[in-house]
């Protein structure tokens, strides 16, 4: 099973709010506080590798880093886009980097509104890499 403490170490270098883990997307949903970030191991796809004794797994993990920020009204025509101040630093962090414990270069595959709820907005992206178990 992938490590995430290389990803938070990583992420928590940045500047912003610290990055933590949650179980899943929602609890990462349930911050304390916004602007908020966390990190949420998603599904591993396994495939066996046909040409090993039997052995060999080629495992492809999704990361799911959500980010919350705090709902409100801007008036018209304000370009303050606390979303992607926030996200662009930990994009171009993850993106090619490749942990310790991994194979390939972290790759992201999308991102999208994970949820819009009355205090707070929550985006997540989502990002793959592959390991052999």
């Amino acid at each position: 099973m992938l490590s995430l403490t290389p990803w938070l170490a990583r992420l928590n270098t940045l500047d912003g709010p610290k990055v933590q883990l949650a179980a899943d997307v929602d609890a990462a949903q349930n911050a304390k506080q916004n602007p908020s970030r966390m990190l949420v191991l998603g599904r591993e796809t396994v495939m066996h590798h046909d040409m090993s004794n039997g052995a060999d797994h080629i495992v492809k993990p999704e990361v799911l880093l959500v980010t919350g920020i705090q709902r409100r009204n801007l008036p018209l025509g304000n370009t303050d886009d606390e979303l992607a101040l926030l996200r662009e630093p930990m994009l171009t962090s993850l993106i090619n980097w490749i942990p310790d414990d991994c194979d390939s270069a972290i790759k992201w595959q999308r991102g999208q509104i994970l949820s819009l709820k009355s205090h707070a907005l929550f985006w997540v992206d989502v990002f793959t890499t592959e390991y052999r178990w």
